[in-house]
């Protein structure tokens, strides 16, 4: 299978400011109406994901409204989760995400006995079929990502909270390299959760050394573009981390052996 195209994204300059003007009305009608245009281009990919929306000066003009009304629809799409405020950039288009969503989910996992258990078990059944996928449609922007967090792992084995990250951000990175949205949004919920995984298996250099490794087989597959080589590297870097997940819960006085 071949990488599914990405030229159409924009991520470097704004869009085109060129939109239909405002019919008109009171404050707060136009600002609906601002936040109706500027949604519905967001939705329908006319803004693609991490460009920049137009400065608020040429939003101004080509709506025929004022910069407080801009300034009041802009904050409402950032509350939506539609777009995000970097400063010194401006106004970015927010990769799709489900804050609700994610928040009942963690909800409900921190709610269930054996919790690390059940993350691990959702961590197989998404990411092991997720990296066949990334091997395929994979860009050189998310290998340099990936090089990036295993040389992350490599600096810091005795630092748990740089480890984690690492590993966390190359995970997300594998989410991302399928070109398929929806995976970041279904891995959103588990990534702060499967932290507490993490953190709970770090035994120090030699585990981070072992577990780079396995980190490097993968990356070396989806370089390759070995979707079942990197299903395998995938499958045996969980089980070993669910090995190490039981034996830490087995060493805790206070807690029953997982099922």
């Amino acid at each position: 299978m071949t990488p599914r195209a990405k030229g159409s994204r924009r991520t470097s300059k704004q869009l085109s400011p060129i939109v239909r003007p405002i019919l008109g009305g009171n404050r707060l009608a136009l600002t609906q109406q601002v936040i109706d245009v500027l949604a519905e281009r967001i939705v329908s990919g006319e803004f693609p994901e991490r460009s920049l929306l137009p400065s608020e000066k040429q939003l101004c003009k080509s709506l025929g409204v004022s910069r407080p009304v801009v300034r009041e629809a802009i904050k409402a799409l950032q509350s939506q989760g539609l777009v995000r405020i970097e400063h010194g950039r401006g106004t970015v288009v927010q990769e799709p995400h489900f804050g609700p969503l994610t928040d009942a989910l963690k909800m409900l996992v921190r709610r269930r006995a054996h919790m690390l258990d059940d993350l691990l078990e959702i961590r197989k059944i998404l990411e092991v079929h997720m990296v066949m996928r990334a091997a395929e449609r994979r860009s050189e922007a998310n290998l340099n990502a990936m090089e990036r967090f295993v040389e992350k792992m490599r600096t810091s084995p005795n630092e748990p909270e740089g480890y984690v990250n690492a590993d966390l951000d190359f995970h997300t990175e594998i989410a991302r390299a399928t070109q398929n949205p929806i995976l970041l949004v279904l891995l959103e919920p588990i990534a702060d959760l499967s932290r507490e995984s993490r953190e709970t298996t770090f035994l120090g250099p030699k585990m981070v050394q072992l577990r780079r490794k396995q980190h490097e087989e993968i990356l070396e597959c989806i370089r390759r573009r070995d979707a079942e080589g990197a299903r395998t590297a995938m499958s045996r870097h969980l089980a070993g981390t669910e090995r190490d997940l039981h034996k830490q819960i087995a060493l805790r006085p206070s807690t029953k052996s997982p099922r």
